[in-house]
Formats: structure tokens, sequence, C-alpha cells
């Protein structure tokens, strides 16, 4: 992550997304989780490009759809989002302890195991066991298991 502060998005444009993230949070609220992406996605629409610069909803946006499509178990458009994720966050070098955490849980929860080792790894390389609290102590017990299982 740069240190450099993201510009917010105009107030105009701001309100637009925030109406159409309340209708998006009213269908979630239903039960009704593809309706309340495919109305979120209109929201994400909106925001101008590059979206990477702007603050706030680009990260939230985007990270909440990898939940959400991790949720519905849409293995494609987890990692589609995961990777949104990434460069919203501006981190090209995929260091930021939260997305690592975000995709390793997600990759996990959608029983891909073996990448989420993958992950797991590279978070316990750079925050060792600081790099896992409270419920992510079951992905550092998951990946200590599995090391050991490799050898």
């Amino acid at each position: 992550m740069t240190g450099m502060l993201k510009e917010k998005i105009d107030q105009q444009i701001s309100k637009q997304i925030d109406q159409i993230l309340k209708e998006s949070g009213d269908l979630f609220q239903k039960g009704d989780l593809r309706e309340s992406l495919k109305v979120a996605e209109k929201a994400w629409d909106l925001i101008p490009n590059p979206k990477n610069k702007w603050d706030y909803y680009p990260q939230s946006l985007s990270s909440g759809f990898v939940e959400d499509y991790t949720e519905l178990r849409d293995v494609d458009a987890a990692r589609k989002w995961i990777d949104a994720t990434y460069e919203m966050y501006d981190d090209p070098s995929h260091s930021s302890h939260y997305v690592l955490m975000l995709e390793g849980s997600s990759l996990y929860r959608l029983d891909l195991k073996d990448e989420a080792y993958g992950v797991f790894e590279k978070i316990y390389t750079l925050f060792g066991r600081e790099g896992f609290k409270g419920e992510q102590l079951q992905y550092l017990e998951f990946y200590l298991k599995e090391r050991a299982n490799r050898g």
C-alpha cells in the first residue's frame, strides 16, 4: 500500500452509490444475495476509472464482493474480485495482510485448500504467527498441520 491518501469520490456520485448500496443491503437483508450483488455491481460501475484512485468505495465493494461470491461458492467471481481487491488496495506485490487473509480464507472456504495453503504460507512468512489472530487461528492450525504433512 502506498502512503498516499486517495481522493474522495464526488459527492453527487457518492450519494448515488449510497442509494444503490442501500437497495442492495435491503435485498441482502431479505436473503437474496444474488440480486443484492447484481445491484451492488451497479454501484461499482458508478465509480469513475481508474477505480483504484478513489478512497473507500473501491476497497469496500471489491472486498465485500469477495466475501459474497465466496458465500455463493462462485469460484471464478471470487477470484476476479480477489484480483480487483489487490488492485484497489494498491498492492501489486500481494503483501497486504488484510487482502492476503481475505484471499486465503476465501480460497479455504471454497475448498481450494492447496491454493489457500500457498497464501497462508506467504502470510506466515511475512507476519509469522502474529498474522493469524482470533478467528484466523483456524488457518494457522491448518497451515502448520499441512506444512508438517508436506515435510
